[in-house]
């Protein structure tokens, strides 16, 4: 069963998986009926629904003993706080392990790297970018944002926020997007704390530091295109 397989996903057994599930579609149940249900061996139920109620997922009451599972969305909401607290502790451990600091420069390539940018993006308050074209993918994940948005590029009109194109004369503009369309450089900066530098062409691949020099700087130098675009707009 595919729901099965997804709260397996989510750590929960196979036993109690098809417990909770029992319990969801058929409502309050002895140990009895939810064997009988399942296809769990009586003998492995009591372990099974306690293991559930110490996660949360059930009660039990009255006598004879019966169980009853949670609301769906209950139970979605504790399943998600379980798993925010392993990330949570896996994000604390893994920067143990490479003995991370603040002024690390990290990269990250392909899937990953977009996955970081998503992160990132969706984590933070405001987003100034400045990238020589604005690829599918990365229009995609920058118009998700529900944060403040500045962006510069030669399509930068894709965008929702603060959007500024160049070149401005038409021409111009035409060669520059017939020559370096598809090809995605650039940097972004996340509430003046972090900074990625990305590369999308035939390979995907992301720099990011959090080194407050290497952020000032890189900020430095897109807040002075923002400053110019502005000018010229006003």
């Amino acid at each position: 069963m595919e729901l099965v397989e997804v709260l397996k996903s989510f750590g929960l057994s196979e036993y109690e998986a098809k417990a909770l599930i029992t319990l969801l579609s058929r409502g309050e149940l002895t140990a009895k009926d939810i064997s009988e249900l399942s296809g769990i061996p009586r003998t492995s139920v009591y372990d099974v629904m306690n293991s559930l109620k110490s996660k949360g997922l059930v009660e039990s009451y009255g006598k004879p003993l019966k169980f009853k599972s949670l609301e769906a969305n209950e139970i979605v909401k504790i399943i998600s706080g379980i798993i925010l607290e392993k990330l949570d502790l896996l994000k604390k451990e893994l920067s143990k392990l490479r003995g991370e600091t603040s002024g690390d420069i990290r990269v990250y390539k392909g899937d990953a790297m977009l996955g970081i940018l998503k992160a990132m993006v969706s984590e933070a308050k405001k987003v100034v970018a400045l990238v020589s074209y604005i690829t599918n993918d990365l229009a995609k994940i920058l118009n998700s944002t529900k944060c403040e948005l500045i962006a510069i590029s030669s399509n930068a009109s894709i965008l929702k926020g603060e959007c500024y194109e160049f070149p401005r004369k038409n021409e111009l503009k035409d060669k520059f997007m017939e020559k370096f369309k598809g090809l995605c450089h650039g940097i972004l900066i996340f509430d003046d704390k972090a900074a990625m530098v990305i590369f999308m062409n035939g390979i995907t691949v992301g720099i990011v530091s959090n080194d407050e020099g290497i952020v000032l700087f890189l900020k430095m130098l897109i807040d002075s295109f923002v400053e110019f675009f502005r000018d010229v707009k006003a």
